[in-house]
C-alpha cells in the first residue's frame, strides 16, 4: 500500500513538471500613478474562407517577448509590456520589450494563387530604462534615458515584406527586405532626440536624430529572370555621437558631432544593383524575337514608286506626301489650272484692290491740299 502512495505522488510530481510552462515577468510599481504592466504578450488571429473553388486564408501571429521584471519606481504614466523595463522619477514613459509581426495572406483560384507577408521585428539586447525623463518611448531593447524629454529610442528593426503569384503557370514574386542594424542607444540630458536600430550617443542634445547601418534591398523575378537593386548606407562599424549640439541627424555609424549645430553626417553609401537571367528567360526571348520579324518586314514603309524609302524616314500610308516651298514662297495648286490677277487663298481680283488703293490715295492727297489752302 505505501509503495501504491509512492508511485502515485511520483507520477503526480512528474507531470506537474513536464507540464510546467515559463515563469512570466514579474511586474512591480511603488510609489507610481497610472502605470501598466503586462508580461510577454503573444497573439495568432487567422482567418480563412473557401467557396466554389476558391480559398481565402489570411493570419496576423504578434508577439511581446523580453525577459525579466517591469519596474516603475516613482513614476507618473509609465506603460511597460514584456519584460525587463525600468522606469524611475519619470513622467510618460511608454516600454515595450522586442516586438515580433507576421501578417500573411494568400488566395486561390483556377489554378493560380497569390500570397503576400510582411514580417517586422523589433529586436535588441538587454533591457530598457527610463530615469528623471518626460515622454520617454523605448521599443526593443537596450535602450537608456537619463533625465531627457521627448527620446524616442527603438531597437533593431527588421522588416521583410513578399509577395508571391502563379498565373497560367507563371510565377512572379517580389521581395523587399528593409533592415537596421546595431544595438544600444543612449540618451542623456537631451530634448527631441530619436534614435534607431543601435550604437547612438546623444548628451545635452537638441533635436538629435540616430540611426544605425540600413540595408535596403528590392528583389523580383518573373519567368527565370531576376533583378535586384541592394542599397547599404554605413556598416563600416562604429557609433553614433552627439554631444552639446543642436539639430543633429547622423546614419550609418562612425559619425561624431560635438558643439555643432544643423550637422548632417552620413557613412558609406553603396549600391549594387544586377540583373540574372536563367535559362527560362533565354527560351521565352527567343520566340518573341523571331515573331517579331515578319512584323517588322511588314511595316517597312515604301514610297509611291513602290521602292522602299530610307530607313528614319516616316510617311503616311493612303495620302500624298507634300511638296516642301521656301518660306515666302507663293505656292501654286498643282490639281487645277494657274491663274493670274488673284489674291492667293481668297480668288478675287487683283485690280478691284489696286483701284481701291488709288482712290485712297487720292482722296488723302486733296484732303491735304485743302488743309493746308485753309491754314
Amino acid at each position: 500500500m505505501r509503495a501504491r502512495c509512492l508511485l502515485v505522488i511520483a507520477a503526480v510530481v512528474a507531470l506537474t513538471l513536464g507540464t510546467a510552462q515559463t515563469a512570466l515577468a514579474d511586474n512591480d510599481a511603488t510609489g507610481s500613478v497610472g502605470a501598466v504592466q503586462t508580461g510577454p504578450v503573444g497573439v495568432t488571429p487567422t482567418a480563412d474562407a473557401s467557396q466554389a473553388g476558391a480559398t481565402v486564408a489570411a493570419s496576423v501571429p504578434v508577439a511581446v517577448g523580453g525577459s525579466g521584471n517591469n519596474t516603475a519606481t516613482n513614476s507618473v504614466g509609465a506603460v511597460q509590456a514584456g519584460g525587463g523595463n525600468t522606469s524611475n522619477d519619470s513622467t510618460g514613459s511608454v516600454q515595450v520589450s522586442s516586438v515580433s509581426a507576421s501578417p500573411s495572406a494568400s488566395a486561390g483560384a483556377s489554378g493560380s494563387s497569390a500570397s503576400a507577408g510582411v514580417p517586422v521585428t523589433v529586436g535588441g539586447d538587454g533591457s530598457n530604462t527610463a530615469s528623471g525623463s518626460t515622454g520617454a518611448a523605448q521599443v526593443g531593447g537596450g535602450n537608456s534615458s537619463g533625465d531627457s524629454t521627448g527620446v524616442l529610442q527603438s531597437g533593431s528593426p527588421q522588416a521583410s515584406p513578399a509577395v508571391g503569384a502563379s498565373l497560367v503557370g507563371e510565377a512572379v514574386s517580389a521581395s523587399a527586405p528593409v533592415g537596421v542594424a546595431g544595438s544600444g542607444n543612449s540618451a542623456a540630458d537631451s530634448v527631441g532626440a530619436a534614435q534607431v536600430g543601435g550604437g547612438n550617443t546623444v548628451t545635452r542634445s537638441f533635436l538629435a536624430t540616430q540611426s544605425g547601418a540600413v540595408t535596403a534591398g528590392t528583389t523580383a523575378g518573373a519567368g527565370g529572370t531576376t533583378t535586384s537593386a541592394p542599397v547599404t548606407v554605413g556598416g563600416g562599424g562604429g557609433t553614433n555621437s552627439a554631444t552639446d549640439s543642436i539639430g543633429t541627424a547622423q546614419v550609418g555609424g562612425g559619425n561624431t558631432a560635438t558643439g555643432s549645430t544643423g550637422t548632417v553626417q552620413s557613412g558609406p553609401v553603396g549600391a549594387t544593383p544586377s540583373v540574372a537571367s536563367g535559362p527560362t528567360a533565354t527560351a521565352a526571348s527567343a520566340p518573341a524575337a523571331s515573331a517579331s520579324a515578319p512584323a517588322a518586314s511588314a511595316s517597312t514603309p515604301t514610297s509611291a514608286t513602290g521602292v522602299p524609302s530610307a530607313p528614319g524616314t516616316r510617311t503616311s500610308e493612303g495620302a500624298p506626301r507634300p511638296n516642301r516651298n521656301p518660306f515666302g514662297a507663293t505656292k501654286t495648286p498643282t490639281g487645277g489650272p494657274q491663274t493670274l490677277g488673284q489674291l492667293p487663298f481668297t480668288g478675287l481680283g487683283l485690280l478691284l484692290f489696286v483701284l481701291l488703293g488709288l482712290t485712297f490715295v487720292a482722296t488723302g492727297l486733296t484732303t491735304r491740299a485743302r488743309t493746308r489752302l485753309s491754314v
